[in-house]
């Protein structure tokens, strides 16, 4: 079920990653979150966010260290 893929050395990041997952963080509330290949292909597709191709680092520093948390029960609300 899991993988072993060292990613960059860096505290906030997963050292296990399910399959199919290209990187994992924590976030500021202990939270895993995961991005997989799959995903990240539609995000930077042509029709629609080609220009995120060059700023994964930038999304991923974004991940973990974002403060507005989407509350499970409501998608369109936010805590």
């Amino acid at each position: 079920m899991y993988d072993r893929i060292k990613v960059k050395d860096d505290p906030g990041e997963m050292n296990i990653m399910q399959s199919g997952e290209r990187w994992a963080v924590i976030d500021q509330n202990g939270n895993r979150i995961h991005l997989t290949q799959e995903r990240w292909e539609h995000i930077i597709e042509p029709i629609n966010h080609p220009e995120m191709a060059n700023y994964e680092d930038e999304l991923k520093e974004t991940v973990r260290s974002g403060k507005r948390i989407q509350d499970p029960m409501n998608p369109q609300k936010y805590r």
